[in-house]
């Protein structure tokens, strides 16, 4: 196992292997490399060295790319591959590299130096006559973007702050999404001001001016259209169709049903986008809905005593089947926690876990959204999270997303109206479907906006704001915690129609329905050690099927949810570090690992297992690029049922605990 002495050994060997590569001993040096425990950035940046020395670009090239996968927000590596990029005369992919160098750099060393590379790098692209001038125009433009770009939060407009509508963005795979508006009436478009205020709904597809499509059964076509367009012509089995311009809305996607078996194509003068065909009476599954109900930041610790008081109608619903009162979060805040919940992996495994700096979850994980597509479910989101938007790789896998940010006033009561819009225009599909609520983020943010909470929540409770650096921060706050209560019956409110809406339409056999979150809050405990119970329990209850009625005590973390899920509805999945929980056939897990993986901040670890809970704390702080040193820490192992002190009985399991820690991070070591 890797331990603090490994890395202290390590620095000495990475110094070693430094002087022979200066010394220009390569075969050396290699022989050296080998024997490295650590693959880090360090690793990876000498490694790619002696492969240059030794004039194997494709294999540095290759060897770059698999580690900015595992640590991708590295400087070094990032350069090193930019460096190779051009040796190979992949100019303007380098000038793409070192740009994101520039934008990640932090030292005024790195910063001087990339200025340096890039000028270098212009000039001679300047120079050369077989560069065209609009391509190198055009490449300087996006190196320009990438230096001063934002993050996918402002979704619908990407990094860049441009917007969205009207254009596509791809997949993993290089499939289409076209974003389009959604409800706007006569707006076309939106800007950073006004994007808060308007939905967007996408969808995959393509970009033609002819599509042929094939009709089995009832089968609707979504079609939005470009600024400049035209006319829209069908030929189908029984003649052709037409819809004039002034038919058209050219700021929505336009729905076109055919109820007649056969061949059809939609046509006209000019490029459209046309929506992948929905096929309205597919063969049902028998569990025809499978449905998580995503609630951000609740915590399980605040309902699990009185869930019946607090959310009435949840309880109600979910008291019929399983509740799960021992789940733990993999993350400390939205970003990594949904990611977690997506692909099965925890926050260092699955690599969306800086706040700002630019990563695509899909394009190196899977998600699970892609399985129960491909196995025939229907899947969407209704969705109003700025940490869980399109273009930080959720459309993978969806077949239609609805999303406004709920700052724009997209709350609880109007997702739960778009989800059961959604699901009785399907209704004889099979559904999978994630609901997003974000109503309880309201209450570390100090926002007072609903009429129910500010009515029901007495006065005295309003006197003080106490806002922390960020609301995963908040610092235990009674006032907080009195209007959290609060929100809980306002938000199980909205829920009640959508809990009455499922058992009415497809009744309770045909469904599966969780209600799950990210995180708890730190504002419920006083406990200077951030990853406390009440932040890292999180509720998990399924309901529908042949969920029996149960309270678990069961080990859980939400890494779990979907591979359970899926096992229950026969999907098949790659649970990746997820486990399918013993109440339901699966093996389960020995313990619960949440992380905090956090610039400007301590690595934190907290471990739950069957007896005990352990604590695990750098001295230093994650550095802007997240990166950690491992070599200086502090570590607990406290009585889970008291949270005494037992470290000094249990010395080998704390040991044990910090290799593991240890060994699972040593990729990002400083």
């Amino acid at each position: 196992m890797l331990t603090s002495n490994h890395i202290t050994n390590y620095k000495n060997q990475v110094e070693g292997v430094k002087s022979l590569l200066n010394d220009g001993l390569i075969k050396e040096a290699k022989l050296k490399l080998d024997e490295f425990k650590i693959h880090n950035e360090m690793y990876y940046s000498l490694y790619s060295n002696y492969l240059y020395l030794k004039g194997d670009y494709a294999s540095g090239i290759k060897l770059l790319e698999e580690a900015m996968e595992k640590i991708p927000f590295s400087f070094e590596i990032t350069y090193n591959l930019a460096t190779l990029k051009s040796v190979i005369g992949e100019f303007f992919e380098s000038l793409k590299l070192f740009a994101i160098c520039a934008r990640i750099a932090v030292s005024e060393e790195n910063k001087k130096e990339i200025a340096h590379q890039l000028n270098v790098l212009i000039n001679d692209l300047k120079q050369n006559p077989k560069v065209p001038i609009q391509e190198l125009l055009d490449h300087l433009k996006l190196a320009e973007e990438i230096m001063k770009e934002g993050d996918e939060r402002i979704y619908p407009l990407n990094r860049f702050n441009e917007s969205l509508v009207k254009r596509t963005v791809e997949n993993r795979e290089g499939e289409l999404y076209f974003t389009e508006m959604y409800k706007a009436m006569h707006i076309t478009n939106v800007n950073n001001e006004s994007r808060y205020f308007f939905k967007n709904e996408i969808m995959p597809g393509v970009i033609a001016d002819s599509y042929s499509f094939r009709v089995t059964n009832r089968t609707t076509l979504p079609v939005a259209l470009f600024k400049d367009y035209d006319e829209i012509k069908v030929e189908g089995p029984n003649g052709k169709l037409s819809f004039p311009k002034d038919t058209l809305a050219n700021n929505q996607y336009n729905y076109y049903t055919f109820t007649d078996p056969g061949s059809y194509k939609i046509y006209s003068e000019k490029p459209f986008f046309i929506g992948n065909p929905i096929d309205l009476k597919p063969e049902k599954k028998s569990t025809q809905v499978v449905l998580s109900i995503f609630v951000d930041g609740l915590a399980n610790t605040a309902i699990e005593k009185n869930l019946s008081e607090l959310m009435p109608n949840t309880y109600n619903f979910f008291s019929r089947g399983y509740i799960n009162n021992n789940c733990y979060t993999s993350g400390d805040w939205t970003l990594p926690s949904v990611s977690a919940i997506y692909t099965g992996k925890t926050t260092i495994n699955h690599g969306l876990y800086h706040p700002t700096n630019h990563f695509e979850l899909n394009r190196y994980n899977r998600l699970f959204t892609e399985d129960f597509k491909e196995q025939g479910y229907l899947t969407a989101q209704v969705n109003n999270d700025w940490r869980v938007t399109p273009t930080y790789g959720y459309l993978q896998g969806m077949d239609r997303i609805v999303y406004q940010t709920s700052s724009g006033g997209f709350w609880a009561g109007e997702v739960v109206t778009e989800a059961i819009e959604h699901l009785e225009t399907f209704k004889n599909n099979n559904h999978f479907l994630w609901v997003s609520l974000m109503d309880l983020h309201d209450v570390a943010d100090e926002i007072n906006n609903d009429l129910m909470t500010q009515v029901n929540l007495p006065a005295e409770y309003r006197q003080k704001k106490n806002l922390g650096p960020t609301s995963v921060l908040s610092k235990y706050d009674i006032n907080k915690i009195k209007k959290y209560d609060v929100e809980l019956k306002r938000v199980d409110l909205h829920l009640s129609n959508l809990f009455n809406y499922l058992e009415n339409t497809f009744g309770m056999e045909n469904i599966l329905v969780s209600l799950i979150s990210d995180h708890g809050q730190t504002y419920l405990k006083e406990d200077e050690y951030l990853l406390h119970e009440p932040k890292r329990k999180v509720p998990f209850m399924l309901a529908g099927g042949n969920i029996k009625p149960q309270i678990s005590q069961e080990l859980s973390s939400i890494v779990d949810i979907f591979p359970t899920m899926a096992n229950i509805v026969g999907v098949n999945v790659n649970p990746q570090e997820g486990r399918v929980l013993k109440d339901f056939g699966g093996e389960g897990r020995e313990y619960a690992l949440t992380e905090t993986l956090h610039p400007k901040q301590p690595y934190l670890v907290a471990i739950t297992d069957s007896e005990h809970i352990f604590r695990f704390k750098t001295k230093e702080n994650v550095t802007d690029n997240t990166l950690i040193d491992l070599e200086h820490y502090e570590a607990v192992l406290l009585d889970k049922k008291n949270l005494t002190n037992v470290t000094k009985q249990y010395e080998e399991k704390l040991k044990d605990y910090c290799d593991l820690v240890i060994k699972r991070a040593s990729k990002l070591q400083i």
